[in-house]
């Protein structure tokens, strides 16, 4: 039987960069995914934006860490990899604003003030300026384009938007999970794709390896579930109860941008009609922040509808609402990938009761700007000597945050969509 210190079951953006931490401190580890290559399930259908904007000091200050790592991805990847690099654009980002609802963004802002991240108010005069098509309107709450209040004023104004400079966007996230097994595989780590872990081996109440679909055993001390969406069924292999997490299968929407330069402009957050957009080319990427009108689409990961549905047109039609120049053309264009949702959309990097067994799971679509920092996190978390209390510190944010605030034993936090 095959022994390896670490076995982690996935090899996407996360289960990447757990690789390649884990490997730096001399851990012998194997990556065992079922696709043919790293990044090829969500990972792939990322909108991969980089962004601070969170309402928890912990989760702003990890982003921002992060971010500083993309700006200088050749030197942490330490490494050259044949198909390219994966590139990091700092467009920086608008979070639009609706009069009467600037108390909503205060966790935001305070935790962007203590992190150190520089943003400022806009005025209408500024947003006009930037976008000089946008329309200001309100329109809270989001609604479907069924319901009859559908785009109807409600007497309110977008009044401001809030601006960070230090965001954007990468290029390509399946190339930055590559990236990061390239460099992971450099370091010595291993990787098996297109294998399915079968079932967890379990002796004496601990873990004791791994079983793949092919009937082999590889044994390791500790195993890792970074199984995206699947790693519910992973869970439930360990026979871990506790820790509940869901498949939620979400659509991104492309439209030509309306005017030149359009997409140029960085990532537009617009809670007031539930969407968020980002430039791509030439086209407009439109995301759902998955307002309440819209129910939860909980998918099975190994068969759900991978076409695009009437949930693009709720998308672009939203986006529209916004931007009256935007053509919603006659064939859908986009993506559909799935989210590891957990409770709070806050992700879960601990380990579990059944020693031996770790997850960085519950990813959601927020996670991937974090995927440099992911890595240490679960080195520092299978690594501490004192659970109870497990630190990280981060050099270019120059703080040290606690990793409680990602315990599966965590009192859930209050967020309120994807943007968390």
């Amino acid at each position: 039987m095959k022994t390896f210190d670490v076995i982690i079951i996935g090899a996407g953006i996360v289960g990447s960069s757990i690789a390649l931490s884990l490997t730096r401190a001399g851990l012998k580890t194997l990556n065992v995914d079922t696709l043919p290559t790293a990044g090829y399930g969500s990972t792939s259908y990322s909108s991969a934006i980089i962004r601070p904007f969170y309402s928890h000091v912990t989760a702003c200050a990890i982003a921002h860490e992060a971010r500083a790592r993309w700006l200088q991805w050749s030197d942490f990847l330490a490494c050259a990899d044949p198909l390219g690099l994966a590139r990091y654009h700092e467009t920086g980002g608008v979070v639009l604003v609706a009069e009467g609802t600037e108390k909503n963004y205060a966790a935001n802002l305070a935790a962007l003030d203590s992190v150190g991240v520089e943003h400022r108010w806009l005025s209408e005069t500024d947003l006009l300026h930037r976008y000089p098509n946008i329309c200001l309107d309100s329109f809270a709450p989001p609604r479907r384009i069924e319901d009859d209040e559908f785009g109807q004023n409600n007497g309110r104004r977008i009044s401001k938007g809030i601006w960070i400079a230090a965001c954007g966007h990468v290029n390509d996230p399946q190339l930055a999970a590559h990236n990061l097994y390239q460099a992971a595989h450099t370091e010595g780590g291993s990787f098996r794709f297109n294998t399915r872990v079968a079932d967890l081996i379990q002796s004496q109440g601990t873990v004791r390896g791994v079983k793949l679909d092919n009937g082999e055993k590889i044994s390791a001390p500790i195993i890792i579930n970074a199984a995206g969406p699947h790693s519910k069924q992973i869970n439930q292999m360990a026979g871990i109860t506790d820790i509940e997490t869901q498949a939620h299968r979400h659509e991104v929407a492309y439209l030509k941008a309306p005017v030149s330069g359009f997409s140029q402009q960085g990532f537009l957050v617009d809670l007031d009609t539930g969407i968020y957009q980002r430039g791509d080319g030439t086209d407009v990427l439109i995301g759902s922040a998955d307002p309440l009108c819209d129910p939860a689409d909980v998918a099975n990961p190994d068969n759900y509808n991978t076409g695009l549905t009437e949930q693009w047109t709720q998308q672009a039609y939203r986006a529209a609402l916004r931007f009256p120049d935007l053509e919603i053309e006659n064939s859908a264009r986009g993506t559909v990938g799935l989210y590891d949702v957990s409770q709070d959309w806050i992700p879960i990097y601990d380990r579990t009761d059944l020693p031996g067994y770790f997850v960085a799971i519950g990813t959601s679509g927020n996670q991937f700007k974090n995927a440099p920092v992911i890595g240490e996190i679960m080195t520092r978390v299978i690594t501490t000597t004192d659970p109870e209390r497990v630190l990280l510190t981060l050099p270019n944010a120059q703080r040290e945050v606690d990793l409680s605030f990602y315990s599966r034993l965590r009192e859930p936090q209050n967020t309120s969509s994807v943007l968390a």
